[in-house]
């Protein structure tokens, strides 16, 4: 842990993120090569995906989430899976953290709550922002 300290005591967590997927290059991904879903979704995403006849929008706001999230934390894509989007009816969107990423995010301060994200899709592209907001510490 020695070498991430040293790494990171100078790194600033940039705070916000932002990525675009290009809806057509997810299908034809996910159509080439099915088993691709299992390497960079979770379950519960695959299952929430696969409910749609356009899945390939869905699938590509996911993927945009996880890159703006990593980009929130300025640590890039450590781990395919290591973001969940998760969705509840009338809810903004949120994620999970898992593995590397969490640990990066543990090591820079950031905790899970602290992020949040907003998604969106067209029939061509699908684009998500991720912002870090801590709570406000009382003087």
């Amino acid at each position: 842990m020695f070498r991430m300290e040293e790494r990171l005591k100078d790194f600033v967590v940039p705070g916000v993120g932002v990525d675009v997927v290009d809806c057509e290059r997810m299908r034809f991904a996910l159509e080439r090569t099915p088993r691709i879903r299992q390497r960079l979704f979770t379950e519960r995403e695959i299952a929430y995906c696969e409910k749609f006849r356009f899945f390939e929008r869905h699938y590509a706001a996911r993927w945009a989430a996880k890159e703006a999230v990593c980009k929130a934390l300025g640590c890039g894509l450590l781990q395919w899976n290591g973001v969940e989007v998760m969705r509840q009816p009338r809810l903004a969107p949120t994620v999970r953290i898992f593995g590397k990423i969490e640990r990066f995010a543990d090591a820079v301060g950031v905790h899970e709550d602290e992020l949040h994200i907003s998604i969106t899709h067209s029939e061509l592209s699908a684009v998500a922002v991720c912002m870090i907001r801590k709570a406000e510490t009382l003087p």
